[in-house]
């Protein structure tokens, strides 16, 4: 699972959000132009909390892909 950063378009931000597929569905998904959804937890100001979920725009699909292709660290 890959961590990215994308913009939520619930909490209207730049987050970090986890991709919800393994590492090779999310390559395969990648590949073939697929949608790729991601979520981060929100927490309000009364503590409360949500996952956010939503789809990844076509920029924000090429920078992860960039992202994963420059390997680790």
């Amino acid at each position: 699972m890959a961590t990215a950063q994308a913009f939520c378009n619930i909490c209207q931000s730049k987050v970090s959000a986890d991709t919800i597929l393994s590492d090779d569905a999310l390559w395969r998904a990648l590949d073939l132009g697929e949608d790729i959804s991601v979520m981060h937890v929100f927490v309000d100001q009364d503590d409360s909390s949500a996952d956010h979920i939503w789809r990844l725009s076509s920029h924000e699909k090429e920078n992860l892909r960039k992202y994963l292709s420059s390997g680790p660290g």
